[in-house]
């Protein structure tokens, strides 16, 4: 109604009759020439479709008159999950493996998580993880589950604010690290029901490039070399891989490793205390 009333005031405020004379604006059509009423009709066709036009428009603004065939939750759910699967692997990357480390050391301002520990001297370290690929990938899990199942709350909410009847399912999630990206499996039934009909989602997964498969292989090199050898030899390492930029410090009884992709810059971090020399030695 608002747009009628609108359309009239248009009109009237640009149409004017004088001396038989239609008058829009500054042009003038006579009625009595066909041609000045094909004119006009043309003029009022504009009119006519760009007030359609407008009234659509305001309708998609308002959501009174929205439908599921113009949503995208493959779209709003997967940019929530990769940030929040990035900002996990960043997490863990950093703490060796660990989204909230417990055995670490503290260097430089920052903890930096055991990957192979012994309390002893003299002896080689034991490797906390040796199936260390698997473990990230369920730390990866446990630490975004919890978020995940929000990005999927707040897109019903938001859904359910418009209009729409939301029903879902319960979620599957997994990760598994592969050479160059991490695959996310994601799995939730979630059915949207509108004017227009209902349309039905279930698969949300997607692949992240990532280098940290090749990163958690070559710390599980260090680790076993450590564990066995009570060393690694990483100059040699990074000329046979220059891949890979390796960066050791010995910080009192602990070696801090630093390993970074050249091509991506991802960095994985961890400590090793193994064969350590009592003080004096």
């Amino acid at each position: 109604m608002n747009l009628v009333i609108f359309l009239r005031g248009v009109l009237l405020s640009w149409w004017r009759f004088d001396d038989g004379i239609y008058k829009y604006g500054k042009l003038d059509f006579c009625m009595r020439d066909d041609k000045g009423q094909v004119t006009i009709f043309i003029i009022v066709g504009v009119v006519i479709v760009i007030g359609v036009l407008f009234l659509f428009f305001m309708m998609m603004q308002d959501g009174t008159d929205l439908n599921p065939g113009n949503l995208g939750p493959r779209d709003f759910i997967r940019d929530c999950v990769i940030n929040t699967v990035d900002a996990s692997l960043d997490k863990i990357m950093k703490n060796g493996g660990y989204a909230d480390p417990s055995l670490k050391v503290e260097y430089d301002d920052l903890n930096w998580s055991y990957l192979c520990y012994t309390p002893d001297y003299y002896k080689g370290c034991y490797n906390i993880r040796p199936m260390l690929e698997l473990w990230v990938e369920d730390e990866i899990v446990r630490d975004s589950a919890g978020v995940i199942e929000n990005c999927f709350d707040d897109m019903q909410e938001d859904l359910e604010d418009r209009g729409f009847d939301v029903d879902s399912g319960p979620m599957n999630y997994s990760v598994d690290l592969l050479p160059g990206y991490v695959d996310v499996s994601l799995k939730k039934r979630v059915d949207i029901n509108g004017v227009d009909g209902t349309r039905n989602f279930e698969d949300f997964g997607f692949e992240s490039v990532s280098s940290i498969y090749d990163l958690v292989g070559v710390s599980r090199i260090i680790v076993n070399s450590e564990s066995e050898f009570c060393n690694f030899d990483y100059n040699v390492f990074m000329m046979l891989y220059p891949r890979y930029d390796i960066k050791r410090v010995d910080f009192m009884d602990n070696k801090i490793y630093s390993v970074r992709d050249r091509r991506s810059g991802e960095k994985f971090r961890f400590a090793v205390r193994s064969c350590a020399f009592p003080p004096g030695v």
